[in-house]
């Protein structure tokens, strides 16, 4: 259990840091939402899905590379190396793919939307593809190094700065979807250049041609596979509208912001402690009760928030956001059990890491792509940005399931699945209860009622995933956590 308390401390204070990375976007629904129509929010939907792309396609990200082979050195100076190495590898490939995507902003603008009114937003955009890599390079750095209050302050510098920024541009100035693009962009870049600086301030200068060879030939087969990895998840704002409308985008961008939260809050400060960690697990002489511990505990989380987000998410959409907004609320449990699925797929994908099989990801990603084509096609035209939601929902699915079964060829994990079917199904009978049985309106009645349905699910959740002994040692030690912080 002091792995799990580990676990627990480092990821709670990587929570909050992650919470104000992402927090801009919730505290500013009510103003984006009454500032901004769904098309301009779809518009802000496809432009990240379009950074996204060239920073896969052209960013020569290394991300997944950083920790296994810092890990592997034996000295200080060699360690900074792999730092010093991808931070240089990566900034040359993300200024280029930043330079491509600015000078193609004409032709860009109309594949992606349809004409060329929005290339001056392709332009300014690009540029958060290297100050996004300078940023990441830099916190996860600060990860291995195990400084999470360093994580921390530097996120909630970020929050201040764009909110601050956000307000004056959209409220004061009423630039609309200009003040957003400008906004972001000055953010971003005063953040990225500091830690830059901090990052080489502590590391110095250490760069190896060998290591970046390395480097280069363990990542390359994982930006193939996050280049479809980015078709799974983002391309379903391009099919909603080529077959529906930019405004059934911006409802699809909404509901995604709320679909998202389990993995804002849950996994992604998880992720900031295991991605480091568990290469360092695995040389343990028996690292399987360690995998089975983090994985019922990481489950048990991504469902049990996922049933109070599914409970609250109509009433809060519904105080947020303006009434043309509302029917965003019918995608939302299907992004959440899409947004637990693509967590757990990442946990199981250790398997192909640890081996060097990164090749496999990218076959993965192969056939989830091919699905996802499938269910996209097919519940789209029909049913909108839900069925869309749908689509994301069972092609994570059958993402999950092939990583699991195939992992188990290379490096098996060992981890028993029955609990995860079991909640899952639980989940889903809760959110179809919900939905259909108490009403969505605002009222303490039917708060209440969604307050004690969704407690008593989260206590069911965590009886099917953890042990008796467990349970009663993690209320201790939580409980004593809480009084230290």
């Amino acid at each position: 259990m002091s792995q799990a308390r580990q676990m627990v401390s480092h990821s709670t204070i990587y929570a909050v840091g992650n919470v104000s990375r992402q927090l801009v976007g919730f505290l500013m629904l009510p103003i984006y939402t009454n500032y901004l129509s769904p098309s301009d929010y779809g518009v802000i939907g496809l432009l990240v899905f379009l950074v996204s792309l060239f920073e896969i396609l052209l960013g020569g990200h290394m991300f997944q590379a950083i920790p296994k082979f810092y890990h592997e050195q034996d000295n200080i100076q060699q360690k900074n190396s792999v730092i010093n190495t991808a931070f240089l590898v990566t900034s040359v490939f993300s200024g280029s793919a930043c330079l491509v995507m600015a000078g193609f902003s004409t032709p860009l603008s109309n594949i992606v939307f349809g004409n060329a009114d929005y290339s001056i937003y392709v332009t300014i955009f690009s540029a958060l593809i290297l100050t996004h890599a300078l940023e990441q390079y830099s916190l996860t750095y600060i990860r291995i190094i195990k400084k999470p209050w360093t994580f921390f302050n530097f996120n909630m510098a970020k929050l201040a700065l764009q909110l601050s920024l956000n307000v004056i541009t959209i409220v004061v100035l009423e630039w609309g979807l200009m003040g957003l693009a400008l906004s972001s962009l000055v953010s971003s870049v005063t953040i990225a250049l500091i830690l830059m600086f901090y990052t080489l301030y502590h590391t110095g200068i250490h760069t190896n041609k060998f290591l970046a060879i390395k480097i280069l030939k363990f990542s390359w087969p994982l930006w193939l596979s996050g280049m479809i990895g980015l078709y799974i998840g983002s391309s379903n704002r391009y099919f909603i509208r080529i077959f529906s409308s930019l405004d059934e985008v911006g409802l699809f961008e909404l509901a995604a912001k709320f679909g998202a939260i389990v993995g804002v809050l849950v996994w992604s400060p998880f992720a900031q402690y295991w991605q480091t960690e568990r290469y360092s697990i695995a040389k343990n002489d028996n690292p399987y009760p360690a995998y089975s511990l983090a994985f019922r505990m990481i489950t048990a989380l991504l469902l049990i928030s996922g049933v109070w987000v599914s409970a609250f998410s109509p009433i809060l959409i519904e105080l947020m956001s303006a009434p043309e907004f509302h029917s965003a609320i019918n995608a939302v449990p299907f992004l959440i059990l899409a947004s637990v699925f693509q967590c757990l797929t990442i946990f199981n994908n250790f398997s192909f890491l640890i081996t060097n099989k990164t090749l496999e990801l990218t076959k993965n990603n192969i056939f989830t792509a091919a699905i996802i084509t499938f269910f996209y096609a097919t519940l789209i035209p029909k049913f909108g940005f839900v069925g869309a939601a749908a689509g994301l929902a069972l092609g994570s699915l059958a993402q999950y399931c092939y990583a699991l079964h195939t992992g188990k060829k290379f490096y098996p994990l060992r981890i028993n699945q029955t609990g995860l079917i079991t909640a899952c199904l639980v989940f889903s009978s809760y959110a179809a209860i919900d939905y259909i049985f108490i009403p969505q309106n605002i009222c303490g009645l039917t708060i209440f009622a969604k307050t004690v349905s969704a407690s008593i699910l989260s206590f069911v959740i965590a009886i099917i995933l953890f042990r008796k002994e467990e349970l009663l040692e993690s209320k201790c030690y939580l409980t004593a956590f809480m009084k230290r912080h």
